[in-house]
C-alpha cells in the first residue's frame, strides 16, 4: 500500500506511524469470542481481578516519544507539544488503539452496575467531580463511534439454531476475523514509555501563537 504523505489528499489520506518502522503490519485469522451468556473476565462485574485483566492491555501507559524526523510522516505539527532538545527533543505521543481501549474500560466501569464501586473507589477518572467524568465519557464514547465508523467492519453476522425443545434462530457472534498483531503493539509502546517522573523542564516551553484558548 502506497503511502500519500499527510495532507497529500484531500479524499483519502495515510498518516504514517512509527510502530510501522519498527514492527512489520502482519495479520492472522482470529476467532472472536461472540458468547452471548458465557462472561470472559473484560466483561465482569467490577473487582480487582478484572482491573487486572484490563490494565494488562496496556490501557494506562504513558507517552512515548516520536523523534523529530519521523513527526511530520506521522501526522505531528511543529505547534504541538515537544519535549526540550536538553532530553533528547522529540514529542510525546500515546498510541492511539491503546487509547480507544482506554476509552472502552471507561465506558465499562462506568455501567450501572459497576459505576458505584469506581465512585467510591474514588481512584482514575473518578478523582474527578460528576461534571468531569460525565465530559470523559462522552468523549470516550463518540472517539469509539468515529473510529468504529472510520473502520466499519463489513463481515456479516449469521445465525443459528438454539433450544431443542422449541428451536428458534439466534445471531452467532463467534465469528473469525483478520487480526493485527495487538500484542506486538502493546508490548512496542509498554517497552518505549517515558519515564513515570521527569524534570519539570522535561517540555519545551511553547511559543505563545501555539497556545489554544480552551481545550479543543
Amino acid at each position: 500500500m502506497a503511502n500519500i504523505p499527510f495532507g497529500g489528499n484531500d479524499n483519502f489520506i495515510f498518516v504514517c506511524t512509527p510502530v510501522l518502522d519498527d514492527i512489520p503490519l502482519t495479520y492472522t485469522l482470529t476467532q472472536f469470542n461472540g458468547s452471548f451468556l458465557n462472561e470472559n473476565i473484560y466483561r465482569q462485574a467490577a473487582s480487582p481481578e478484572v482491573d487486572s485483566a484490563w490494565e494488562a492491555l496496556g490501557i494506562n501507559y504513558r507517552a512515548l516519544r516520536v523523534p523529530p524526523s519521523l513527526a511530520s510522516k506521522s501526522g505531528l505539527s511543529t505547534f504541538q507539544v515537544q519535549i526540550s532538545p536538553k532530553y533528547g527533543g522529540g514529542y510525546p505521543v500515546n498510541v492511539e488503539g491503546l487509547h480507544h481501549l482506554h476509552c472502552l474500560n471507561l465506558l465499562r466501569q462506568s455501567l450501572w452496575y459497576n459505576y458505584p464501586y469506581y465512585r467510591d473507589l474514588g481512584q482514575g477518572a473518578f478523582r474527578n467531580e460528576e461534571f468531569i467524568v460525565q465530559k470523559h465519557v462522552s468523549h470516550c464514547l463518540d472517539i469509539l463511534r468515529q473510529q468504529l465508523m472510520c473502520t466499519v467492519d463489513v463481515g456479516v453476522l449469521g445465525q443459528v439454531w438454539v433450544h431443542k425443545n422449541e428451536p428458534e434462530a439466534f445471531t452467532d457472534f463467534n465469528t473469525k476475523h483478520t487480526c493485527r498483531d495487538f500484542e506486538a503493539v502493546r508490548t512496542w509502546a509498554e517497552e518505549r514509555q517515558l519515564p513515570e517522573s521527569v524534570p519539570t523542564d522535561f517540555l519545551q516551553p511553547p511559543e505563545w501563537e501555539d497556545i489554544y484558548d480552551d481545550i479543543p
